[in-house]
């Protein structure tokens, strides 16, 4: 009975956790910098949203390295050591893919 069931889950979605906290703070950002009320100069703060987006592809980039061992043996490695590896690898791409437009983007439209 001592399946470790939370620090498994967190371990196989913690990837998608640091991806939709990325996602949903750009994007709120970038919403609120851009209403009437609050309406910044140049659109939204690149500066900050550049900084969140190395950070969130920093941890990610973490958990793959730190899985990267796991798989390496493969005969030893079971369903979670290779989900959470493949997880860490999504969620670095959906993070390239979701900072990319917000970096670019000139101004508010």
């Amino acid at each position: 009975m001592h399946d470790h069931f939370w620090r498994q889950l967190t371990r196989g979605t913690l990837p998608f956790l640091v991806w939709a906290a990325h996602f949903i703070f750009c994007y709120l950002l970038a919403a609120a910098q851009c209403t009437p009320a609050a309406m910044r100069a140049g659109g939204p703060d690149r500066l900050l949203l550049g900084g969140v987006t190395a950070l969130a592809l920093a941890v990610c980039l973490w958990l793959a390295w730190r899985e990267r061992g796991i798989v390496r043996n493969a005969n030893e490695a079971g369903l979670l050591d290779g989900a959470a590896a493949l997880a860490a690898l999504m969620a670095t791409i959906a993070v390239v893919w979701t900072g990319l437009p917000l970096l670019l983007v000139d101004g508010c439209a």
